[in-house]
């Protein structure tokens, strides 16, 4: 498929950013989304479990309006649930977000509260800042 328009630089700021998170955590290509526009967010299915429930998978979910959290995924029984969210900023550097989720998939991490959410104009701003990534030399794509 050809697109017809070059992406925004904020898209491709989104997406190296969630690159060099999944990178961080060792989560494949195909494990990592993110979807811009007027609800940034992003998806990371993590490759290791919770040490309070290692029978649930684990993800890693990003939104430009409260940040990271981690929750466990649902299954046909059992809701998914948040076990943390990381307050400290909606766009932290990948070290920070890889602290979090170890610290949470540990277990020395729960709760906490929402990131506040940043204005648009600022978080364009933090993202267009991981375009300096570019493109992975490890990867086909930038997810």
């Amino acid at each position: 498929m050809i697109r017809e328009r070059p992406l925004p630089p904020e898209e491709l700021g989104l997406a190296a950013y969630v690159r060099a998170i999944g990178h961080a955590l060792r989560v494949p290509p195909g494990g990592r989304a993110c979807e811009s526009g007027a609800r940034p967010a992003a998806y990371l299915a993590l490759p290791d479990r919770c040490v309070r429930r290692p029978d649930r998978d684990v993800m890693a979910i990003w939104s430009a309006r409260s940040g990271w959290k981690v929750v466990l995924e649902n299954t046909s029984r059992e809701p998914s649930t948040v076990l943390a969210r990381l307050a400290d900023a909606t766009v932290p550097p990948p070290a920070v977000v890889e602290g979090f989720v170890r610290d949470v998939l540990s277990g020395a991490r729960e709760g906490g509260v929402p990131a506040r959410g940043v204005d648009a104009a600022a978080l364009r701003e933090l993202l267009v800042s991981y375009v300096v990534w570019g493109w992975p030399e490890d990867e086909g794509s930038l997810f």
